[in-house]
């Protein structure tokens, strides 16, 4: 398989030959012939302007302007009148006399006594030399008194066109040798980064999220590094969570596991015939297998949910009425507990939601607020209109949350106070449901906290 560096380096070797044919082609095809017809052109104009000061100028300023022109251009200059006669002979090059007989002898000066200009390439009939002929009528009163002739030598065109042919030899040599150095230098430039990407991808393949790109350009290879950079950072916080997950879901699948096995077994080898005993170890076994399915049940949802394959339900329902429901259900364990929780709703709430979900939503908020209050604290729950929502609260008066621990609240398992042992209500997946519910609800949500003081989970809801 060729390298990207390989088909970089022949990209521009062709792109440097193409150049260079289309240079050569230019030259052998074109070159000659546009510097011909440019030197004729300005030899044309030249003699053009001093056929129309020919009857103005004094005659030896005239001559001085013809030996200029025969000077400047290396050619000869005859100027005739209407029936051949020389009337000027001027310059160097063929001898212009055996030149106007062959004009005549052509018929070419009686097109130029027609009035018309004439450009045509000759033969030196005995030295084989290339010259061009250009010819020029002279007016007098709208009638053509004389011819103006110009012989002019193509060698020294041809002398310059063959100079610069050799020329472009040795440039073609130079810019070969560059383009190919130069595109070795460019495509190992450019292939640096694209190698080291590929080298810090592998490492991530391989598990190492640490790998860092150090591709400081504003190009687009520069945007892709800083891509590469970004995953693998992302990379490791989703390892670090994996790994987190595993260890709090072991924690949290192994404690009522141990209660189970223990129960059973003090069942087996204490409670005997005592009724009482069997009856309350019995409890605490389907407590904690209850306890066990609900840790399963909220993996599962929470899987589905992140998954998208969950589908809300919206439904117009009483909002107060489904608040009060989920407190009830609360009554026992706020006794045990000697938690208080109170409701502040405002009547006829009706929003349009997942009414299902809007209780789990509830569930888990209460049950947060649960963990981290204490005897004699209050739990707070409230619904009020603002404006088309109503903003449901869950407020506690427990220890509060730092404000560098708001951002993970929502993962799974986090918890901001690493020493601290979670307790039972719950399974440690509440807030992760929470987020995933009121993200699919498309609502606003959050949470306000204050050290020493407590926190407020709230989230919105449009009426209907």
């Amino acid at each position: 398989m060729k390298s990207i560096a390989h088909k970089l380096w022949a990209g521009m070797m062709l792109l440097v030959v193409v150049v260079l044919v289309l240079l050569w082609s230019f030259q052998i095809v074109f070159l000659e012939d546009f510097y011909t017809k440019q030197r004729v052109g300005e030899v044309r104009n030249r003699a053009k302007a001093l056929v129309q000061d020919f009857y103005t100028l004094d005659g030896e300023d005239f001559r001085d302007a013809l030996e200029g022109l025969a000077y400047d251009y290396n050619c000869s200059i005859e100027i005739l009148d209407r029936r051949g006669g020389v009337l000027y002979s001027s310059g160097p090059g063929m001898h212009m006399p055996m030149m106007a007989h062959h004009y005549q002898r052509g018929g070419l000066l009686k097109e130029i006594m027609s009035g018309r200009e004439v450009t045509l390439p000759v033969t030196h009939p005995r030295f084989g030399s290339s010259y061009m002929v250009i010819g020029i009528p002279i007016e007098k009163d709208a009638e053509v008194s004389g011819a103006f002739l110009i012989n002019m030598p193509l060698a020294p065109v041809q002398d310059t066109a063959a100079i610069l042919k050799k020329q472009l030899v040795y440039i073609t040599a130079i810019l070969l040798v560059a383009a190919l150095g130069l595109s070795f230098l460019l495509s190992r430039s450019f292939i640096r980064p694209i190698l080291e990407i590929t080298g810090v991808t592998g490492s991530m393949a391989a598990g190492d999220f640490g790998a860092r790109l150090n591709i400081r350009s504003a190009d687009e290879i520069g945007a892709l590094s800083r891509a590469v950079n970004y995953l693998g950072e992302e990379l490791s916080k989703t390892e670090q969570l994996r790994r987190d997950l595993i260890a709090n879901v072991s924690h949290e699948l192994r404690t009522p596991l141990s209660l189970i096995r223990g129960y059973a077994e003090t069942i087996k080898d204490v409670s005997g015939d005592n009724k009482e005993k069997r009856e309350k170890h019995i409890g605490v076994i389907i407590e904690e297998s209850e306890r066990l399915g609900s840790i399963v049940d909220d993996i599962l949802d929470l899987s589905r949910m992140q998954s998208g394959s969950i589908t809300l339900e919206r439904a117009p329902f009483d909002l107060g009425g489904t608040i009060y429901g989920v407190i009830k259900r609360y009554d026992l364990l706020s006794n045990e507990t000697g938690i208080e929780i109170v409701l502040e709703s405002a009547s006829g709430l009706r929003v349009q939601a997942d009414e299902a979900r809007i209780e789990q939503v509830l569930f888990n908020l209460i049950n947060n607020a649960f963990n981290y209050s204490k005897p004699g604290d209050v739990i707070k729950v409230s619904a009020k209109p603002e404006g088309n929502t109503v903003r449901v609260e869950v407020s506690d008066t427990g220890k509060g949350i730092p404000p560098e621990d708001l951002g993970n609240i929502w993962d799974r398992y986090y918890k901001g106070d690493k020493s601290e042992d979670r307790k039972a209500v719950g399974t440690g997946l509440g807030l992760a449901i929470v987020k995933n519910i009121l993200e699919a609800h498309k609502v606003r949500f959050g949470v306000d906290s204050t050290v020493g003081k407590g926190t407020t989970f709230w989230f919105q809801l449009e009426l209907v």
